[in-house]
């Protein structure tokens, strides 16, 4: 019904507008809308902005990859735009890493954790491959790396950033355990360009001489040696931190270039704010308890570890020891009470109670046995009763 009145009255507008054509008189514009039929849209008209059209994803691609077993929601979030692409090289990438010792899950992982990598060509790959063997000895080294750190190994295709960056630490003098170890465990360094690197090592050599060294290599070698993360950081960080570190542990340059070249290395890598809280943390809890501040000095400075944790896990832990029957001055001189995980501290503080174990007279020291010999332990003990 609507699309006969809308045809009878488009034929009499037309009739209206040849009679007036004739006549040439003007006629009174209007406009026409018939309620529940959309206005057409001519082609020509272009799209609105919310309108433009988006390439649809590569379903051969999307196929391939969940036939991979790739994580596409992980995928998704990471790098969307790359499932649209019309040539990607997913399967050559999985046959290289099969054929370096890896499996099919592997591979997944690899590919949701870091889509990019499918972008690689064989040639590519097999160059960069190369050149990281070379450092690293063997291809389950290098897969390992590629396995843990995906961005790392397949963040560039520019094999000769990677080349210079070599060459570059190798002229710093740097041993080649520690080139590998650079590798290894922290990769993203070799990701970062050439000249970056450079800004980084500059200035860590820069404050060795403002500190007072009179050796800027190898206090560079000692810090990469207790903190090999240390280039990965940036030097906007390294420096507030230094700078933190000297105000509130109030240590003049001499013991702060110790500090830094040995157990502080690897304190360089928190934030400002976080160093700042877990030291004010850690001196309140110690404070609290009758240290005095030479003490509570002397226990950061030997075991800056400490400052690792925050102020709730370091006050759980102290507080968990001292609850057993230990003392403060023996956990100050017996630090790596601290180093393990709650969950296990608390376990192994109960176990020994259980068995009429006395903290107070015997010491807290046998808690830094494993977890095999604290179990004997237990058991002698437990031996030891029954025969009472």
């Amino acid at each position: 019904m609507t699309l006969k009145i809308l045809t009878t009255i488009t034929g009499n507008l037309v009739t209206c507008l040849r009679r007036s054509t004739r006549n040439c008189k003007p006629v009174a514009s209007f406009t026409l809308t018939v309620p529940g039929t959309p206005l057409a849209r001519f082609y020509s008209q272009p799209l609105s902005h919310n309108e433009v059209k988006v390439p649809v994803e590569n379903l051969n691609l999307v196929t391939s990859l969940e036939e991979m077993g790739v994580d596409l929601t992980a995928f998704r979030k990471i790098d969307a735009i790359l499932l649209k692409k019309a040539t990607t090289h997913e399967k050559t990438l999985k046959q290289f890493l099969l054929h370096k010792g890896a499996d099919a899950k592997m591979v997944a992982s690899i590919i949701s954790r870091y889509p990019r990598a499918i972008t690689r060509q064989y040639e590519v790959l097999d160059e960069m491959w190369n050149i990281w063997k070379e450092i690293l000895g063997t291809d389950e080294t290098v897969l390992s790396v590629a396995q843990r750190s995906p961005e790392s190994f397949f963040r560039t295709s520019n094999t000769e950033n990677l080349l210079k960056n070599i060459c570059y630490f190798q002229s710093l003098g740097l041993p080649s355990r520690i080139l590998s170890q650079l590798m290894l465990r922290a990769p993203r360094t070799f990701a970062n360009s050439i000249d970056l690197n450079k800004q980084h090592v500059k200035h860590l050599l820069g404050l060795c001489s403002q500190l007072g060294g009179k050796n800027p290599r190898e206090f560079l070698r000692e810090v990469l040696s207790k903190n090999i993360f240390i280039l990965t950081k940036s030097v906007s960080r390294v420096q507030s931190n230094i700078e933190c570190m000297k105000t509130l542990m109030n240590l003049d340059d001499h013991a702060l270039l110790l500090w830094i070249q040995d157990n502080g290395a690897p304190i360089l890598n928190l934030s400002y704010t976080y160093f700042e809280s877990n030291f004010k943390g850690v001196h309140s809890v110690l404070e609290s308890l009758g240290c005095t501040e030479a003490e509570i000095s002397l226990f950061i400075f030997t075991y800056p570890k400490v400052l690792l944790m925050t102020p709730k896990v370091f006050e759980t832990k102290v507080n968990s020891l001292l609850e057993c029957g230990g003392g403060v001055k023996e956990i100050l001189n017996n630090p790596n009470l601290l180093v393990m995980q709650i969950k296990t501290l608390k376990s192994k503080i109960k176990m020994l109670t259980e068995c009429g174990y006395d903290f107070q007279s015997s010491g807290l020291s046998v808690l830094l046995l494993s977890q095999a010999k604290l179990t004997s332990k237990v058991e002698r003990l437990h031996n030891s009763e029954s025969l009472n």
